[in-house]
């Protein structure tokens, strides 16, 4: 009897059977991967998804026979390599998912089979680092530190070492850290009367998220005065530790149940009090929604989590259902091209960020309903960035193809994929809860931006021969005014950045600042963080503003750079006192030694840190000297490393003049 294809039921998904010592068994996995692949062989639905089904067509096509039972079991891992659990498959194409008799879940066959090889294997030291993402922002956002990850990230040569040694593509564009983390900064309101609806609590707890943490802490920020707006109490979780979704990925489910069971205890407590558990990430909501669940489906207090848990636009759109959000928007958006990310598809409540972005007027919402192809740490891989732009490409185009005012994604990963992918565009891309803030707050507390005509507001633009040694409230834009120019801003800051960086060797460069450099720092501190309190603002100007030379000196980031994390360990420790072996040279004068490291101290008697902060102080008469064309070097002289620069390049030294008063 022929079996039906399809089914009228909805899919449904089984608990994972991870404790059951069978689920390791490396001859049961590859019995159950030929039974699937097999029907997968006759069917094909899938082959525009994602690569792993070309790839296993391709195996299948390409054999002795034609068929499954002359490809070879060990090639079964580049289909296994090839999946990154986007769930789409299952989701949208397949016809033999549970209940169909046939019981098909390829996503879930595929995370065992990762989890096998995990438990016989492990993983290298690329997988491992980049599946910790709460250490990884950890020690990345150390004040210090973060500047050097950032600068060595957006360093084509590092990325070209970290693609030859960790696997990292070099054209991948990296997120970059913040020091001001958003638990740290968050100011959430928990002042209003809570207003519970019929299918949401009224007071609502922030999952911050690693990504939101130590990434784009502004996408926080903004949730937080959206609902604050709407008069909806909230507060954060109490303490979190990363979901757990990058460990799964990597298979490493015993890493998920330790987690799970830091997070649980804290999440569970707010769901008994009748909170909302809000997540900014899509993939973080899945795994506290679907995931884990899954994995622990008896567990009672992983299901009261999973029923508390929302997707912020999930929960914004049922209490906009219950008359309870405001649609007071006094901006309009234009052209949105948005982007519905596959973790925010399989958790089955519609399209809400787009129903609810459409409630604002004069605003067109253009939705791309495809995966992205980048999927958290997949797309960095070196062996995969071909891939996810390949598979990306669709998205691309169709993001493109409205000539949007806004690209836009609930996947902040995805966007910045999706912008790297569309290339040059008058599109900013900001989070669909940035978009919704704007529309309801767009005017911000602190002064608008003052015309370049008025007094007191003009920055030199890079190359213009004028010295400025301060910055002040009158010197920076409004958010709204900054993101207009900021991808002009940027790269005409690339441009001004080539004539202020001297490389000392291979392994060292300084990079002179200005009041230039320092506003691009300020206006980028801003934007990130969603900053427009004015207290805020200041604050950054009081912090960065002394890093400006003053006229009679020059004032510099000094960077060591191995990208090999355990070479730089050992290199820091032969390192120690070099920030005070570095000068600069005026001919015809003594040698200046750097002054470093006044705000704090960046070494120990063990190594020295790999960024420090340094100040030159320039006589009058070097500085008439250099007026008067006299030649400038510059070198370091430590005993483990040294390195000189005699002349320093004509256009980095014209650059520098401008920083000197004239006689």
């Amino acid at each position: 009897m022929a079996t039906r294809e399809g089914s009228l039921e909805a899919p449904k998904r089984h608990p994972i059977d991870w404790k059951n010592l069978d689920f390791y068994n490396e001859t049961s996995l590859n019995q159950e991967m030929e039974r699937v692949f097999d029907i997968c062989h006759g069917c094909r639905r899938c082959v525009n998804l994602c690569t792993a089904f070309p790839r296993l067509f391709d195996l299948i096509d390409e054999s002795a026979s034609g068929e499954l039972d002359s490809v070879n079991k060990q090639q079964f891992w580049e289909v296994v390599d090839r999946c990154y659990l986007c769930d789409m498959c299952f989701m949208t194409k397949c016809p033999y998912v549970p209940p169909h008799e046939w019981n098909i879940d390829f996503p879930h066959l595929m995370l065992r089979a990762k989890a096998v090889k995990y438990k016989n294997q492990g993983a290298g030291f690329r997988d491992k680092l980049l599946s910790s993402t709460d250490l990884m922002g950890k020690l990345a956002t150390i004040p210090v530190v973060v500047q050097a990850v950032n600068a060595m990230n957006n360093t084509p040569a590092v990325r070209k070492i970290m693609d030859s040694t960790l696997g990292i593509h070099a054209d991948r564009k990296l997120p970059e850290y913040t020091a001001d983390k958003f638990r740290a900064n968050a100011k959430p309101n928990d002042t209003f009367p809570v207003k519970d609806g019929a299918r949401t609590p009224g007071k609502v707890a922030i999952y911050a998220t690693c990504y939101v943490n130590y990434n784009e802490p502004g996408i926080g920020h903004d949730l937080l005065k959206i609902l604050e707006h709407n008069e909806i109490p909230a507060r954060l979780v109490e303490k979190e530790a990363c979901c757990g979704m990058p460990k799964l990925e990597l298979g490493d489910l015993d890493a998920v149940e330790k987690l799970k069971n830091e997070n649980i205890p804290h999440l569970l407590k707010l769901a008994q009090d009748g909170y909302a558990i809000l997540s900014a990430v899509p993939s973080c909501t899945l795994m506290y929604k679907q995931e884990l669940p899954l994995m622990f489906p008896h567990d009672a207090a992983v299901q009261a989590v999973a029923a508390a848990m929302f997707d912020p636009f999930e929960y914004l759109a049922l209490r906009n259902q219950e008359n309870l959000l405001k649609t007071d928007f006094k901006k309009p958006l234009g052209n949105v091209a948005y982007h519905i990310p596959c973790h925010q598809r399989v958790q089955n409540f519609g399209k809400k960020t787009r129903d609810i972005l459409q409630l604002i007027p004069d605003t067109t919402v253009n939705t791309v309903e495809r995966c992205s192809g980048h999927d958290g740490t997949w797309g960095v891989k070196s062996e995969h960035f071909a891939d996810s732009m390949k598979i990306g490409r669709p998205v691309f185009k169709q993001m493109a193809a409205s000539n949007p005012d806004y690209i836009s994604s609930d996947c902040a990963i995805a966007a910045r994929h999706i912008e790297q992918g569309i290339g040059e565009s008058k599109a900013q891309k900001l989070h669909p809860l940035t978009l919704l803030r704007l529309a309801y707050d767009p005017d911000t507390p602190h002064k608008p931006a003052v015309s370049d005509d008025q007094p007191g507001s003009h920055t030199p633009s890079p190359g213009e021969k004028q010295m400025t040694t301060t910055l002040t409230r009158e010197n920076l834009l409004t958010l709204e005014a900054y993101a207009k120019i900021r991808k002009d801003f940027r790269a005409q800051m690339m441009a001004h950045k080539k004539t202020r960086k001297v490389p000392l060797g291979e392994n060292i460069t300084l990079i002179f600042e200005d009041a230039l450099t320092i506003r691009y720092q300020i206006q980028e501190m801003l934007h990130v963080e969603r900053i427009f309190q004015e207290a805020e603002i200041i604050h950054e100007l009081e912090t960065y503003t002394p890093l400006i030379p003053d006229g009679h000196n020059w004032k510099a980031t000094m960077m060591i750079e191995y990208a090999d994390p355990v070479v730089r360990a050992a290199k820091l420790a032969t390192l120690v006192g070099i920030e005070d072996k570095v000068w600069v040279k005026v001919a015809g004068h003594a040698p200046v030694f750097a002054i470093a490291d006044e705000d704090l101290e960046r070494e120990n008697s063990e190594k020295t840190s790999s960024v420090h902060f340094l100040r030159f102080e320039l006589t009058p008469a070097m500085i008439q000297a250099l007026h008067q064309n006299a030649a400038l070097s510059m070198g370091v002289d430590h005993p483990a490393y040294q390195a000189a620069i005699d002349p320093v390049a004509a256009d980095v030294r014209a650059s520098l003049l401008n920083d000197l008063a004239t006689a």
